[in-house]
């Protein structure tokens, strides 16, 4: 019996969405060492945690929801010119938060289709042949977590 997994569901569409940004970026999933040549974008699972329980009266076999945040990384990593990284990743940056924000999909994984937060971005750059650069940016997503329900 396979139960639903909104975890997954939302850090498949984030993705999508994030890859979505910029269709000559690269992307990946969970990987940390790729060459410096190419543009990527890097899907990080992040971490979660429990934030409170639904309260209600529930079978033993129904366990009551969990609402669960989760906080996924995207980054943007690019090579180019030292005038240009910088505005080329904030305007990544910047479009990726709309993107996101208002993703009919993301939304709709969500507790009451809104709980999607925008936590915050760090950039670091480099020299190298080329100026290379990225930026992580970071979401908070907020789910419920429905141990009892299998997947349609």
């Amino acid at each position: 019996m396979a139960y639903e997994d909104r975890r997954e569901a939302i850090l498949a569409r984030l993705l999508i969405v994030a890859a979505g940004v910029d269709a000559t970026f690269e992307a990946r999933r969970n990987e940390s060492s790729l060459p410096d040549t190419q543009k990527y974008v890097i899907l990080l699972d992040g971490a979660e945690r429990n934030v409170g329980t639904i309260p209600g009266r529930r079978s033993d076999a129904d366990p009551p929801p969990q609402m669960i945040e989760m906080t996924p990384e995207v980054q943007f990593r690019l090579a180019g010119k030292a005038t240009e990284v910088g505005t080329d990743l904030n305007l990544l940056r910047i479009n990726l938060i709309a993107a996101v924000m208002t993703d009919a999909t993301l939304l709709g994984l969500t507790v009451r289709r809104q709980s999607i937060v925008y936590e915050g971005s760090q950039t670091a750059t480099e020299r190298g042949r080329s100026m290379e650069g990225g930026i992580g940016v970071a979401f908070a997503f907020t789910y419920l977590l429905r141990a009892g329900r299998t997947a349609a």
